[in-house]
């Protein structure tokens, strides 16, 4: 062991222990996102039935074929152990940590400062989104991290042009496309390498963008030979699209001050963007047009604000160039954004801005483990009458719980005419009746229940998230709605 290397880098060390902490804490209490679930199932089908299922289209086949896929059967053919939750978890925690090493290591390569290197990485691992998906969340990080190694192995002395790292290079590429299929709008980065450097140019630029599309069909082919489907759409029209997307953008994202801040160090960055190219920069180029066209894309599909985390790490090469008060600053507020940041929304209602937990609180808090005081007031809905209840409550959140003999409730699969299985759970014999919120659209089923005798009931923020989502103007004072014909009562849960 380099011991000299280690006591440089001590500081870093120190970070990864701590952070490594944060999400061992997590470990046991439960997935809470519904893709996450998906990635798992999908996972388990591959291992256990050779079929693969796509969880969410057009597909992820870097991780749920190659990387899960791989690990499951190891885990499944050596220990006897199934892909379960905690695996998916270990393996979020394990790409994040590799992820700030990474990009540590890139920028300090790029610039010997230490402590610049050190307040950046903070800002990316205490970032809302990168957080959110380190302790729980997609495959926004194992995107991230294979477009930081491509990145990284173009880095070479301007002496030689090393054509194996180009291609190992465009091949980390194509796997960070199939992590998130909107990263192959980053291909740009091989056009500006190759332009840039004198003993290639656009004849290699031209080549390297072809490349890049053989690579990516090669790493999707698992996904083309079960056929392709389009992705689904965010259900917006332009209008919402921009809202939307500025409100994630600054809101979800970021927060206002560090959104600011980030604004801050790119547009002054894109003022010296000209000498840059003219100096034929490719770190300085690549990092202002990457976000840029990442900032594009998000607004024409707004559906989650962790689409902007690949943005992050760009801007922040670009601001560890600038002043030390600038890193200190987005550090600062980064940091304070983990403990409590601004909304506009309350109760799904446009308000003005206030102040409410950061996002080190949301992102735990949104976990099974949590959801125990929740999932008690839904049973206090129940009442002297038959009831179905709809709560903003997931199957897996019951489960959990079930399974930990917190909540006397049993599960059983029933039949919708929309989704095939709808876990379903029961108290009190057959009275009480829990659905989880994507039965509300299952009207047929519904009625059935309707007109049995049952009361109908579901959570009012659920009902405006679902079906009143942008009406964000008005207050929702209403104590019944019409869902698909089926009459409902309105609850609210503190």
């Amino acid at each position: 062991m380099n011991l000299s290397a280690l006591s440089r880098h001590g500081a870093l060390v120190v970070l990864l222990v701590f952070y490594s902490a944060l999400l061992v804490i997590q470990l046991d209490h439960g997935l809470a996102s519904g893709d996450a679930h998906g990635i798992v199932r999908s996972t388990q089908a591959l291992v256990n039935g050779g079929h693969l299922e796509v969880s969410r289209p057009p597909g992820h086949p870097t991780t749920e074929f190659y990387l899960f896929g791989a690990t499951g059967w190891i885990l499944l053919k050596g220990f006897g152990v199934e892909f379960g939750n905690q695996v998916f978890l270990i393996w979020q925690g394990v790409a994040a940590l590799t992820t700030l090493i990474v990009f540590y290591e890139l920028l300090y390569r790029l610039a010997a400062n230490r402590v610049r290197v050190l307040l950046a990485t903070i800002c990316l691992a205490f970032s809302n989104q990168f957080f959110f998906n380190a302790v729980d969340g997609e495959e926004f990080i194992f995107g991230l991290l294979f477009l930081l190694i491509a990145v990284r192995l173009l880095l070479v002395s301007a002496e030689s042009v090393n054509i194996r790292r180009l291609l190992l290079s465009i091949f980390c590429f194509a796997l960070a496309t199939g992590c998130r299929p909107e990263l192959v709008f980053a291909a740009i980065i091989f056009p500006i390498y190759c332009l840039f450097d004198s003993k290639l140019g656009w004849k290699y630029g031209l080549t390297s963008v072809g490349l890049a599309g053989i690579a990516v069909v090669i790493v999707w082919l698992p996904i083309l030979l079960v056929g392709v489907r389009a992705p689904y759409t965010a259900g917006m029209n332009l209008r919402e699209s921009i809202l939307g997307g500025v409100y994630r953008t600054i809101f979800q994202a970021f927060t206002p001050p560090v959104f600011l801040l980030l604004c801050l160090a790119l547009i002054t960055a894109l003022r010296d963007l000209r000498k840059q190219m003219e100096s034929k920069n490719f770190v300085f180029t690549m990092s202002c047009a990457v976000p840029l066209i990442c900032l594009a894309v998000f607004f024409l599909h707004p559906s989650k604000a962790a689409q902007l985390l690949v943005a992050l790490p760009f801007v922040l090469l670009l601001a560890v160039g600038r002043s030390l008060a600038l890193l200190l600053a987005l550090t600062s507020f980064t940091l304070l954004g983990s403990v409590v940041n601004i909304d506009i929304f309350k109760d799904r209602q446009l308000v003005r801005p206030f102040l409410t937990v950061g996002s080190y609180f949301q992102a735990v808090r949104q976990k099974p483990y949590y959801k125990l005081d929740y999932l008690r007031k839904l049973l206090d809905q129940c009442g002297n009458r038959p009831a179905i209840i709809i709560g903003n409550a997931w199957p897996w959140d019951f489960e959990y719980q079930i399974d930990r003999g917190s909540l006397p409730v049993r599960e059983k699969d029933l039949h919708g005419a929309i989704k095939r299985d709808i876990p379903t759970f029961f108290s009190n014999g057959d009275r009480c009746i829990f659905l989880p919120p994507d039965a509300a659209y299952e009207n047929a089923l519904l009625e059935e229940w309707q007109q049995k005798g049952y009361a109908m009931k579901i959570e009012a923020n659920l009902y405006r998230t679902l079906f009143a989502r942008y009406d964000v103007r008005s207050a929702f004072s209403a104590t019944t709605a019409d869902v698909g014909g089926v009459s409902f009562n309105l609850f609210h849960v503190d």
